[in-house]
């Protein structure tokens, strides 16, 4: 074998022995966080205080009720999708599941 080609082999295989040994030890140090972001339910905040300010002075009734409508949709989406919508003040939408259930007796 060559001596130019048995360097080049043997690089080639550190390099593969360095990047698989990186990648392991990646995967074990985020392995807890990753497991504890799995527990976590995203949250969403929509501010319903700019979404009135938003609505111009001369909108009429069905506009206003449209720009509700719109941002009610928006967060029954996100809720579907998993995330737990809020604002300032209170829980807007979110999935079933976070929700503490009553304990039957």
């Amino acid at each position: 074998m060559d001596p130019k080609s048995q360097w080049l082999s043997t690089v080639l295989i550190a390099v593969c022995l360095g990047c698989l040994g990186g990648w392991l030890a990646a995967q074990q140090q985020l392995q807890q966080p990753l497991e504890r972001l799995n527990l976590v339910t995203p949250v969403f905040v929509f501010d319903r205080a700019k979404l009135i300010q938003s609505i111009p002075p001369n909108a009429s009734q069905e506009q206003m009720a449209k720009i509700v409508d719109d941002w009610q949709a928006q967060a029954k989406k996100l809720s579907d999708a998993g995330y737990l919508v809020i604002d300032s003040t209170a829980v807007v939408a979110a999935p079933n599941d976070i929700y503490v259930q009553q304990a039957n007796r």
